[in-house]
């Protein structure tokens, strides 16, 4: 659910919240006077040539000057780990656990056997983590027994909009293969963004995201199994022929499925 806190976006999911800090380019115009000059042309506040440029296959540096600035409460170590691997983040802000105390955990959001199970599993390790903040070891040493999932204290990052939309929102939620937790925080972050200029990263999503991801998992079936094209009308024999043909290959051939 997001709400307006300050005239800013504000994500509040199930176990945390992520605040829309900063975002350089609500209106598209830096954008559209980078593409302007970009192309040659005169026009610099024409704010749809940012979208052609992404939907023409042109390589979008002009989305690397803008930024969205996050700020992360309540999210486990396991989602900060996989945010801090995007060495293109532009800032990167968290005090850790080397001197602060983490207050509480979160449980996994994966598919779970036996949630008791790993419930408890989870608190024993967070029980191990207190007892030796209470012996008097420190944060730093105390932290060896926290389990992954335990809450970080609030962290912030930011990133420029190509490194978003080329990197972080295609490998964490549009391709199949991320963790349950990172999925959520990482849907999260795109809605906020979205919600400053949807039609910027609706684009994004069309040229980076899943269609674009079925259509590599489309050639990529073709090429290794060698369908011909008696093969591909034997296939698609009772597939109701008002289907468009982009809809008939990828129910053929584009499911996608997770190397883990």
């Amino acid at each position: 659910m997001i709400k307006i806190k300050n005239s800013m976006p504000v994500y509040y999911g199930d176990t945390f919240t992520i605040k829309l800090v900063r975002y350089s380019d609500p209106a598209r115009l830096n954008a559209a006077r980078n593409a302007a000059r970009y192309l040659g042309k005169p026009d610099i506040a024409n704010t749809r040539r940012p979208l052609s440029i992404i939907r023409m296959g042109h390589v979008p540096a002009i989305f690397r000057g803008e930024m969205a600035e996050f700020e992360f409460t309540d999210v486990s170590k396991e989602v900060y780990d996989h945010l801090a691997t995007y060495s293109t983040a532009n800032m990167r802000v968290a005090g850790g656990n080397r001197a602060l105390r983490s207050e509480g955990y979160v449980l996994p959001s994966d598919k779970v056997k036996d949630e008791n199970a790993v419930n408890l599993a989870i608190g024993d390790s967070m029980g191990n983590y207190y007892d030796l903040l209470d012996s008097g070891e420190t944060p730093q040493v105390a932290r060896s027994a926290m389990p992954v999932n335990a809450k970080l204290n609030t962290f912030v990052f930011q990133f420029n909009f190509l490194t978003l939309g080329q990197s972080v929102f295609k490998q964490r939620i549009w391709e199949k293969g991320a963790q349950g937790n990172t999925e959520k925080v990482v849907q999260a972050m795109y809605e906020l963004v979205e919600f400053m200029d949807a039609q910027l990263w609706t684009t994004f999503y069309e040229w980076y995201g899943k269609p674009a991801t079925d259509w590599v998992e489309v050639r990529r079936k073709i090429k290794k199994k060698n369908i011909t094209l008696a093969d591909f009308v034997e296939q698609a024999g009772n597939i109701d022929g008002n289907i468009l043909l982009e809809d008939v290959l990828v129910e053929l051939y584009g499911e996608q499925k997770s190397m883990w």
